[in-house]
């Protein structure tokens, strides 16, 4: 996975996986307030299941948005556990984790 993914279409091709490797859907989410107007941080979970192996996917995820004074994204980084996604992806009776079955992003 990429550290850093910049601009629209490298976004698009980033997450277009995304669908095919995880069923889920986002709920509960809460927005945190900040004091900086050009700025939202928000908190969800995703739950659902990993498409290739049928496994649950149960993660909590924090987005940080910042916007400029039109409201255009300027930046946006979500924060979230890559081994709860691992695990979900991983078949089951593979203790190393090497056979990952499915990725997403770049």
């Amino acid at each position: 996975m990429p550290k850093h993914v910049q601009g629209r279409e490298a976004l698009r091709a980033h997450m277009s996986r995304f669908p095919e490797t995880f069923d889920v859907e986002f709920v509960g989410l809460v927005f945190h307030e900040t004091t900086d107007p050009n700025r939202a941080v928000a908190e969800f979970r995703s739950v659902g299941r990993a498409v290739p192996t049928g496994k649950p996917y149960e993660q909590t995820c924090i987005s940080v948005v910042h916007t400029d004074d039109e409201g255009r994204i300027t930046r946006y980084v979500d924060y979230w556990n890559p081994l709860v996604a691992m695990e979900a992806l991983t078949p089951d009776g593979d203790a190393t984790g090497t056979g990952v079955a499915a990725s997403f992003g770049g």
